[in-house]
Order: C-alpha cells, then sequence, then structure tokens
C-alpha cells in the first residue's frame, strides 16, 4: 500500500483526522499462501475465516470469493455470513455461548454447529426431535493436553465419559449427523500446533477410525502468527514460524495418518486463521495533536488511542510511518518519547521509545493493527472512525465504513 500526505490529507478532509486503511490484495495473499502451503501437504484443506477476529464484511467477501468457509461464534456474525451469501454448508458456528434459536436457524438450513457442552447438545436434540428435514450437522469441540501451560475452558474432555456419551446421543438420535470434530487452542506456537495435531489424530484413531467416512471434515482451529517485519519479530521471546512452518507440524502428519490407516476418504482438513490473513492487512492513520514535556518524559499527543490499534496491554510497537505537515517549518527531534492516546487512561499508549522528527498536524500510519482492534474497540471518548480502502492509484479510495456518530452510538437508549 503506497501512501501520500495528499492521500491522507483527501481521507481526512471527508473523515476526519483518524481512519483505517484496509489492504486487500495483501488479505488476499495471506489467504493464497497459508491455502497452498497446506494443500501442498494435504490437498483437501480448506480455511475457514475467523470472523470475530475482524468481521469487517469486505475481508468477510474475500474469503467467500477465494473459496474459504466462516467460522462464526456469534449469532450476528453468522447473520452477516448469510447476508453476504455464504451458503449455509460453509458456514461454522463454535463458541461456548450461541443463542438457540439461531443455531436451529443455521442447522435447519445445512450448516454445522459444533458443540461445546453436554447441555448445548441436550437442547440442539430436543428440537431436533420435532425436526422433519435432514439430520443437523454437528461437530464436537475436542479438549485435551496440548503442553501450552493452560488449562483451556472450551469443548468436551476427549479422556470423560461425557465426550463418550455426547457421541453416543448423536450416533443414536435419527435427526442428529457427527459430522467432523474442532479444536483450537490459542497458543500460536509450533509446539502448539504440533500437539494439537497429534491429539486430534489420537482421539480419531481411537474413537473413529472404523468409521472415517463419517467425517465431512477435521478442524484444528486457528492460532497463527501472520507475517510480520523483522523489527516487529524482535519484539517476541519466540521465533515467529511461516506459513510454511505450521503446514509441516499440522496438515503433513495428518495426511501420513490417513494414508497409514488406507482407504480413499479424505476428510476436509478446515484451519481457522484470523490474526495470520487480517493483521497486516490494515493500517491505522491518526494525527499529532500536540507534544509536550512531562516530567522528563516527551509525550505526543494523537488523535488515536491504544485501543484502535491493539486492545492486548503487552501490545508491542508496531512499525509506524511517519507522513509530515509540508505546512510545518518548525520540526522538533525527539528521542524516547511516548505517543499518547486520546482517552482518559494513563497506560493509553500507542507507541513507545520513538526517536526521530515530528510536529503537530503530522499523520502517523500504524501497520499490523487488523487483528481485533476493529471489533473490541469501544466506543470510549471518541466513536469509532471510518474505513475505507486505498484503490491503487494513489489518489481515490473506496468507503468500507463511514465514521460513527452521536446518534450511532446512542441509539438504542431510551430519552424522555
Amino acid at each position: 500500500m503506497n501512501l501520500s500526505r495528499s492521500f491522507l490529507d483527501h481521507v481526512a478532509a471527508s473523515h476526519g483526522p483518524s481512519f483505517y486503511l484496509l489492504d486487500a490484495p495483501r488479505f488476499q495473499d495471506n489467504f493464497t499462501r497459508l491455502t497452498q502451503a497446506f494443500r501442498a501437504h494435504y490437498p483437501q484443506t480448506t480455511i475457514a475465516y475467523s470472523y470475530k477476529t475482524n468481521y469487517v464484511p469486505r475481508y468477510c467477501e474475500l474469503v467467500a470469493q477465494l473459496g474459504g468457509y466462516a467460522e462464526v461464534v456469534s449469532s450476528m456474525e453468522m447473520m452477516l455470513a448469510l447476508k453476504l451469501g455464504v451458503p449455509a454448508s460453509k458456514v461454522f458456528f463454535n463458541g461456548p455461548y450461541k443463542e438457540h434459536e439461531h443455531v436451529l436457524a443455521l442447522l435447519q438450513v445445512g450448516g454445522t454447529v459444533n458443540i461445546d457442552s453436554w447441555e448445548e447438545l441436550q437442547r440442539i436434540a430436543r428440537s431436533a426431535d420435532q425436526h422433519a428435514g435432514e439430520p443437523f450437522k454437528l461437530g464436537l469441540r475436542c479438549n485435551f493436553e496440548v503442553h501450552d501451560g493452560v488449562l483451556s475452558r472450551f469443548g468436551f474432555d476427549t479422556e470423560s465419559q461425557p465426550f463418550l456419551d455426547a457421541v453416543a446421543l448423536i450416533d443414536r438420535h435419527p435427526k442428529l449427523k457427527l459430522a467432523g470434530l474442532h479444536c483450537h487452542f490459542a497458543t500460536r506456537s509450533l509446539d502448539c500446533w504440533k500437539n494439537r495435531t497429534q491429539g486430534m489424530i489420537a482421539v480419531i484413531d481411537r474413537h473413529f477410525r472404523h468409521r472415517l467416512a463419517d467425517l465431512t471434515h477435521v478442524s484444528l482451529g486457528g492460532g497463527m502468527y501472520g507475517h510480520m517485519p523483522d523489527d516487529l519479530k524482535v519484539q517476541f521471546p519466540v521465533t515467529i514460524p511461516e506459513f510454511e512452518d505450521y503446514a509441516v507440524v499440522a496438515a503433513l502428519p495428518f495426511a501420513r495418518y490417513l494414508d497409514e490407516v488406507g482407504g480413499k476418504h479424505r476428510p476436509t482438513l478446515i484451519i481457522e486463521p484470523g490474526t495470520a490473513l487480517v493483521a497486516d492487512a490494515m493500517k491505522y492513520v491518526c494525527q499529532v495533536n500536540s507534544i509536550k514535556h512531562v516530567r522528563g518524559r516527551t509525550v505526543v499527543s494523537l488523535t488515536g488511542s491504544s485501543y484502535n490499534i491493539n486492545p492486548n496491554p503487552n501490545r508491542k510497537n508496531v512499525p509506524i510511518e511517519c507522513f509530515p505537515d509540508p505546512t510545518v517549518a518548525d520540526r522538533i527531534e525527539l528521542s524516547g518519547a511516548y505517543f499518547g492516546g486520546y482517552t482518559c487512561i494513563e497506560g493509553d499508549y500507542l507507541y513507545k521509545e520513538f526517536s526521530g522528527s515530528l510536529a503537530v498536524g503530522d499523520f502517523i500510519a500504524f501497520d499490523d493493527v487488523g487483528s481485533y482492534s476493529v471489533v473490541m474497540k469501544p466506543p470510549f471518548i471518541l466513536p469509532n472512525v471510518a474505513i475505507v480502502e486505498p484503490l491503487g492509484d494513489g489518489k481515490t479510495y473506496r468507503l468500507i465504513k463511514r465514521r460513527e456518530s452521536f446518534d450511532d452510538v446512542f441509539a438504542t437508549y431510551l430519552f424522555d
């Protein structure tokens, strides 16, 4: 994405001094590279994009155009997928809490629901008693040890009786079909991916080896690092894997297992990335509002907040690019400056230890901000900003989301 000061001024004139820039080509490239990496070892791999990571409809549309599925964890995400024309057969509903009426709505049109608990399965089974159409397609979320130091709270412990009971209930119910198995662990390390793959293979081998043809899909979930520049990589205490590295520890062992057990059936291997696809496919732009010195620290106040770039309190310094205001001649040389946000939160810093030349009116573009920033940004202090997609000519753009207003924020409140 090639940006210029004149382009940023053009956008700001209509949408304010803070806004997101959406990079569709980068998103498409990430999707393609990740798909190819896994299909090189297991051709029946498909990406189900994690809507919760960034449900900007433009990204979800691109996934559908590229042949991907929708992985949703809320009713509104499910409705978004269907509104965008994603076939119900390509919608996978995960999560610990699902509104039952929306679960049934998806199941009745051929979508898949991955069950998180015994109680959820019982509710669906009772509704299936009254269902006259095709059996509901269900998956079971599997929970087992992956040695990442986290005790996951999601899904069925595959060593427990409730897991066996869930399989048995689905098997004996004429209107339920166990279509697949699902797992997800948030840790993004290669070891976690290796262990989750081996764990799923062990579950399949123990309980489903004799009925592999029943499984239309096996999902290994998401939780992957995406592409990042070297100056961001060095801020992590681990080596950042490439897409090919994940494929070698996940797709390759899965393929080898199926080769060993024989048979022609190859269930679809689903991966559910979010951050890996969208993190570097969005920039956040805001403007320098003031520069001051407070008890030995230089604070650069911006028209944006850290909540616009990353909700994680342990956020890293993402790559930035400065676009000087050409009307300002006197610039300030800074060393170790902190970029402060517009909120009243003391720890609201977008960047720490900046050194370089700045002036009030400069634009700062923050890279690698597409993961969870848009979906977890609260309307705290200021409403949400616009999202635009540069069209590649350096001059024009497509408006993806307008800047929110007072009316948007307070529309659901009742006034006397």
